[in-house]
């Protein structure tokens, strides 16, 4: 679905990176091959042994796992027992007494009112506006 400009652009960036990547690895080949050269020249062997390619023979390693469902199984099964470990620690600390709620009382304290009181205020008018001058209480 790409189009043909974007696809030769994608392939040109592919044979560009493989192209460095196989100079690399020759470059590579040829220092180890200098450098066995030299170890051999050290060694007191003459220059005309033949120190061969790197590496001499391949070798494959495969690393084989348990396989997908044992660990699958084994991941569910610690991912549980750290939720269990959770739900147990919480109900654990949720047994002590200092991490309990009290209740709080079902009604609340009862409001009392306010005893009236009389007052005797004395009212005057000062430069024409009105200025409470006393306040006694009445008993």
């Amino acid at each position: 679905m790409n189009s043909p400009v974007v696809e030769k652009g994608m392939a040109a960036h592919l044979k560009a990176r493989n192209r460095l990547k196989n100079m690399w690895l020759h470059d590579l080949t040829n220092r180890l091959q200098i450098r066995r050269k030299a170890l051999a020249r050290d060694a007191g062997l003459d220059e005309s042994y033949d120190v061969g390619t790197y590496p001499g023979e391949s070798t494959t390693v495969i690393q084989g796992g348990p396989g997908m469902v044992k660990t699958s199984l084994l991941t569910a099964a610690l991912m549980g027992l750290g939720g269990a470990g959770v739900l147990g620690a919480s109900q654990l600390l949720d047994a002590l007494p200092s991490s309990r709620v009290r209740p709080v009382d079902a009604q609340p304290p009862a409001v009392v009112a306010p005893a009236e009181t009389e007052f005797d205020i004395t009212v005057e008018t000062v430069d024409g506006q009105l200025k409470v001058t006393g306040v006694k209480e009445v008993e």
